[in-house]
């Protein structure tokens, strides 16, 4: 399974980064003061819902093939535009 953390796609729905994992599309805010928002889109790339942590990270570890590429992820995510409150 491959995966796709996209930092322009992600700012341009006005998020940090957008992720393409098998055939989902979620978009990660971050914030310099505040905890992170998740968010779930469609296939055209249209937030649909925010989501919780815990639902996006359940989602990460479905779709990603292994432990390793779960948390190689994460990391990527990390990297995104933040955002102040």
């Amino acid at each position: 399974m491959g995966y796709t953390v996209d930092y322009v796609a992600g700012e341009r729905a006005g998020c940090s980064s957008e992720l393409v994992i098998a055939d989902r599309i979620f978009y990660v805010k971050h914030f310099v003061t505040a905890t992170s928002r998740f968010f779930s889109g469609d296939q055209k790339g249209i937030i649909q819902k925010e989501i919780s942590k815990a639902e996006f990270d359940l989602w990460v570890n479905i779709l990603a093939e292994n432990e390793a590429e779960g948390q190689e992820v994460q990391k990527k995510l990390g990297f995104g535009k933040k955002y102040y409150v």
